[in-house]
């Protein structure tokens, strides 16, 4: 699995060179190499529907396949509405960084900081005057105090 910057433009030319088979985002965007590498919602919804098709066969349902899957916690994007960008992502990184070094690090879109229990991805939208965040974990405690931080750490930069 490659992790990458966000949008078509990055995903398509991504996925071509790895000559991937497939590429999403968190956002709802499934990109496809027997789809010119472009997105589409109605591939991935098919996809989705024959091995839902499948499994109804061996007698699960949907919710007892969902189940089976690794639970994270998820925030979904958080937009904030501020001038100075840079300066708050490099406040936020700079907290966290300084509490426990990331398993991974990543900087080529926003940043990107990845521990045992969660994650979380802060950066600027190409598209639009935001800050976006997102984040993941494991237990509903742990998401709700990275994104209190994440939101006081921001608010000072309004």
């Amino acid at each position: 699995m490659e992790t990458w910057r966000v949008g078509r433009a990055y995903a398509a030319l991504k996925l071509r060179e790895l000559d991937g088979c497939y590429g999403g985002e968190l956002a709802g965007h499934y990109y496809f190499r027997d789809f010119y590498y472009s997105d589409s919602a109605l591939l991935a919804a098919s996809i989705v529907l024959r091995l839902l098709s499948e499994r109804k066969k061996e007698g699960k349902t949907m919710s007892q396949i969902i189940d089976e899957i690794s639970p994270y916690n998820n925030s979904g994007e958080i937009n904030f509405k501020i001038e100075r960008k840079q300066e708050a992502m490099d406040a936020v990184k700079d907290h966290f960084a300084q509490i426990e070094k990331p398993e991974r690090f990543l900087d080529f879109d926003g940043y990107r900081l990845d521990y045992p229990d969660w994650w979380l991805n802060i950066r600027p939208s190409n598209t639009e005057p935001y800050l976006r965040f997102l984040c993941e974990a494991k237990s509903e405690a742990k998401l709700k105090e990275i994104i209190d931080t994440v939101t006081g750490i921001i608010h000072k930069f309004e």
